[in-house]
């Protein structure tokens, strides 16, 4: 009877320890499931990402050098980047930028990085370029709090903060300007 005892008490010390041996030791499925996640990383190379209208047809087109994501952060970073129109063909921006990010559950892209903003048109011509923007693609609305330079016909225009649209190819300055104009 003693030995049946001992082995009893063996027993239950053994399965405490296990359960406290487990308790401290084991993950959660949920951290297991972050950790497997948040490791993850997709790449693509010459991406080329469209945005369509409410009609559901494309209006314009991202192509990237390079294009990741990862599962937590809901972000497209997006490396040497050009966004062109191609839904209205009155529509002559070309926007280009270094790098830039494509934010999750919005409809704006945060560029940075030498960003241009060139109109192609014959009639007028221009660049805008500064090292932040934002832009909505789908309404042609951009914004930047940073200092813009806008080059019209060789003459430029300085200002810091801007707001367009480029539409409708009206521009907002935010503060006072300085410009340089030459003759022709």
């Amino acid at each position: 009877m003693n030995n049946y005892f001992l082995k009893l008490g063996l027993l239950v010390v053994l399965a405490i320890l296990s359960n406290l041996i487990y308790f401290f030791t084991v993950e959660t499925s949920k951290e297991i499931e972050n950790i497997a996640t948040s490791d993850r990383e997709f790449i693509l190379k010459n991406a080329k990402i469209f945005g369509s209208n409410k009609e559901g047809n494309f209006s314009y087109s991202i192509f990237s050098k390079k294009a990741k994501t990862n599962d937590l952060k809901k972000l497209i970073y997006l490396e040497q980047l050009e966004i062109k129109y191609i839904a209205e063909p009155t529509i002559d921006w070309v926007i280009k930028s270094d790098s830039g990010k494509i934010i999750s559950k919005s409809n704006v892209l945060a560029l940075s990085g030498n960003v241009l903003i060139e109109n192609k048109s014959i009639d007028n011509p221009s660049i805008i370029s500064t090292n932040y923007l934002e832009i909505n693609p789908n309404t042609l609305t951009i914004a930047t709090n940073r200092d813009v330079f806008i080059t019209i016909n060789n003459n430029t225009i300085q200002a810091q903060g801007l707001n367009a649209q480029l539409r409708d190819n009206k521009l907002n300055f935010s503060s006072s300007m300085t410009s340089n104009i030459f003759a022709q």
